[in-house]
């Protein structure tokens, strides 16, 4: 790397370790987050034993499932809504400030949610694990949960530049929360949050496939049934085309906003 490249990532890196510095101070939002997951497993492990006891058709093993829904909450749990910290600094004024700064707004910002990421995702991560094999007395093949790491690490800092994205809405929106929400159930119905795509009608997993979110969730979570979604390299090239997608996206949404201030006078 070149001296101004390698300034550049030491300039961003700093960021995030603003970020981990205070999110390890936060020990009770991390601790609720932990003490969420064990509830939602808890739930869903009672709900599909019941199910499975019932006879009623499931579609899938309620252990692969109990599994699956650990991966994608973990992808989700650990993810920060960074969209309301850029939506306030757009409301109060502080980002014109911060276009005067000798680094990128959108940069500093997407740097500040991977540390968060950092300290999030093994914590929770470890506590899928710890929950999932409590709940079910199974654990996925060591080869799976081995692909499934890099790929949840991957989704989630993916899900984190979208938030990042939501968030400089802000700069037409008054509140960004709708389109959050908005995205929160599409990821819940088209990313397969709860229960795999492959159990969905046809016509709704058609329509998933045209849109980032079954890699981000179902096709992670899909590697515990043996039967991936996606071979490892396919998943691996359609994480980097969306995220070309949402990087260019967040580049064009920015540099309009940005000449709109520069051209209104700040």
């Amino acid at each position: 790397m070149t001296a101004p490249v390698l300034k550049d990532v030491a300039k961003y890196a700093a960021f995030s370790r603003v970020a981990i510095a205070q999110v390890r101070h936060q020990f009770g939002d991390l601790a609720g987050r932990v003490a969420f997951f064990a509830v939602v497993l808890g739930v869903f492990s009672s709900l599909w034993r019941a199910v499975a006891e019932a006879g009623l058709p499931m579609g899938a093993d309620p252990k692969q499932l109990l599994w699956y829904l650990a991966i994608t909450e973990w992808i989700t749990l650990s993810t920060p809504q960074v969209h309301l910290d850029i939506q306030e600094t757009i409301r109060g004024g502080d980002v014109i400030y911060r276009l005067g700064r000798p680094a990128s707004f959108v940069l500093g910002e997407l740097a500040t949610g991977l540390g968060l990421l950092a300290v999030r995702l093994p914590v929770l991560g470890l506590a899928a694990v710890v929950f999932a094999s409590w709940f079910t007395g199974w654990v996925p093949s060591p080869a799976s949960l081995v692909i499934v790491v890099p790929f949840g690490i991957a989704a989630a800092a993916m899900l984190t530049a979208l938030h990042v994205w939501i968030g400089l809405l802000a700069f037409w929106l008054q509140d960004v929360s709708p389109v959050y929400w908005v995205c929160q159930k599409l990821l819940f119905v088209l990313g397969g949050m709860m229960l795999p795509l492959h159990l969905y009608p046809d016509a709704v997993q058609r329509v998933a496939a045209l849109t980032p979110f079954p890699v981000l969730l179902a096709a992670p979570g899909s590697f515990v049934f043996g039967a991936a979604m996606f071979a490892p390299a396919a998943l691996a090239v359609r994480l980097a085309l969306w995220c070309g997608v949402i990087a260019l996206g967040m580049r064009w949404t920015f540099t309009r906003a940005a000449a709109g201030v520069t051209i209104n006078g700040g």
